[in-house]
């Protein structure tokens, strides 16, 4: 069993900051290697990867370039350097060998469960059994056989049995924000009440949250927050830029409908379009291998920034308003961690960008001066309706039906909030709504569940389109 949560909106909720597309497939994997590696002690020289063949693993390491973030960690890299998409050429020329196979992992009880048997320069090996765990975090569950919990958020001294029965010292350090205090609310009904009791908002409790968990001053949590949301904005940005996409299924189409909207074709137009093709432009730069904050995964990323730019720039709200509204969103999805997962493959979309769309709401009415109590309504309201989502990419690529996904969401956190904020009775509270929607999202088959095996997934249009990606594939060798 997992020591209790240690759960921080910057370490699981506003990030990673990474490269596109996934969260638990690229931040995740990332995250894993670089810990191997300096439990290893040296940088691997060699490395053998088995997924469960049963798992998300062994349908999307590819797709969603698991296998280039575990190839960055193990050389060292940052998450976000410019080179990730040649990180498995940089290892082949300097005589590095990673491999990755797919097989039968007995222990494996997460669908992102993953073996690792590596290799460094001087001969010292380990094996490892480690697992993604959703939104970037992960577990290592077990070393030469020894049962541990290396999470990658505290400092870690072991002792093992290594291969040939010597006895190996091992160490890591954090690759998260070290926690240096305590939470101030456990559940969004405690959070509702310390707001009401220190008469503040639920961004406010968020900012004070995270300052006392992480021990950061509120002004160091304030321009870390801003830093992420410039993240956000930019990727927006880049998302819109013509002949910068790296899409393998869709077309770029968010700077379209923006100008069709500009000259007033669309059907209704107006900000709730301009939200959606501002998620779509997010979504658009992750499946590109962009820069992108997750918020709170990667497959979801498109949500949040596309509300806070809307907020921005149609309805005026200010640059310290936006940061509030992003810690507001940050109280939720920490409630939301605690009692659930972010993963997709665990529970499905609901999760993902389910999540996603009840923290935007939550930011909404933050931003527009709304209670602690109607932020968590608003956010309860926007999950009840993505109850039972599906999680069901095709072709493995969070494209279809990703992006519009992101993009419903986006508009429908402002409707949301509206409810809430207009007197709507919410009669579920968030708390057993998050409940609700991790038992629901359990329920669902693996086929539902990012591996590709079922829903759109499945339809004649989409295996059309992955022979088509397959045959591209094959051209390009």
């Amino acid at each position: 069993m997992a020591p209790p949560q240690f759960i921080g909106i910057f370490n699981d909720v506003i990030g990673p900051v990474m490269r596109g597309p996934s969260s638990s497939h690229t931040a995740g994997s990332y995250h894993i290697a670089s810990t191997a590696r300096m439990l290893l002690g040296e940088p691997p020289v060699r490395a053998v990867l088995t997924f469960d063949r049963n798992g998300s693993y062994a349908e999307t390491y590819h797709t969603q370039n698991a296998d280039l973030a575990f190839a960055a960690g193990f050389l060292g890299w940052d998450l976000i350097d410019r080179r990730f998409d040649r990180a498995l050429e940089s290892a082949r020329a300097e005589g590095r060998s990673f491999r990755f196979r797919k097989g039968i992992l007995e222990k494996a009880d997460h669908p992102n469960m993953v073996r690792l048997e590596i290799e460094g320069r001087t001969g010292r090996r380990l094996d490892l059994l480690a697992k993604s765990t959703g939104g970037g975090s992960f577990w290592i569950v077990e070393i030469e056989g020894r049962p541990v919990h290396v999470d990658g958020k505290t400092d870690v001294r072991l002792r093992v049995n290594g291969p040939d029965g010597t006895v190996l010292r091992l160490s890591s350090s954090p690759v998260f924000y070290p926690r240096k205090g305590e939470p101030l609310f456990l559940s969004a009904t405690d959070a509702v009440r310390y707001a009401r009791r220190k008469g503040i908002s639920l961004g406010e409790a968020g900012r004070l949250y995270e300052s006392a968990l992480l021990g950061l001053s509120v002004l160091k949590a304030d321009e870390e927050m801003e830093r992420r949301l410039n993240i956000m904005k930019e990727s927006i940005r880049a998302g819109f830029l013509t002949g910068s996409s790296g899409l393998k299924q869709l077309r770029p189409s968010a700077r379209k409908i923006l100008e069709e909207e500009k000259k007033n074709r669309l059907p209704a137009g107006g900000w709730p379009a301009r939200a959606g093709a501002r998620a779509l432009a997010v979504m658009h730069a992750a499946n590109s291998g962009a820069v992108i904050c997750a918020a709170p995964t990667g497959g979801s990323s498109g949500v949040i920034p596309a509300v806070l730019s809307t907020l921005e720039q149609d309805f005026h709200v200010g640059r310290k308003a936006l940061v509030r509204a992003l810690f507001a969103a940050g109280a939720v999805g920490a409630v939301f961690a605690r009692r659930a997962t972010f993963a997709a493959e665990v529970a499905g979309c609901q999760v993902e960008i389910g999540a996603a769309g009840a923290m935007a709401a939550a930011a909404v009415v933050e931003a527009r001066g709304g209670s602690a109590a109607e932020a968590c309504h608003a956010a309860a309201v926007s999950l009840q309706n993505t109850m039972g989502s599906v999680c069901d990419l095709v072709a493995g690529r969070c494209e279809i039906p990703c992006h519009t996904r992101n993009a419903a969401a986006a508009a429908s956190a402002f409707l949301c909030a509206d409810l809430a904020c207009g007197g709507y009775g919410n009669p579920i509270p968030l708390d057993e709504t998050i409940d609700a929607s991790l038992a629901s999202g359990r329920m669902l088959p693996s086929e539902l569940r990012v591996t590709s095996r079922g829903g759109l997934a499945v339809t004649p249009s989409a295996r059309a389109l992955g022979r088509k990606l397959q045959q591209d594939k094959e051209k390009s060798k």
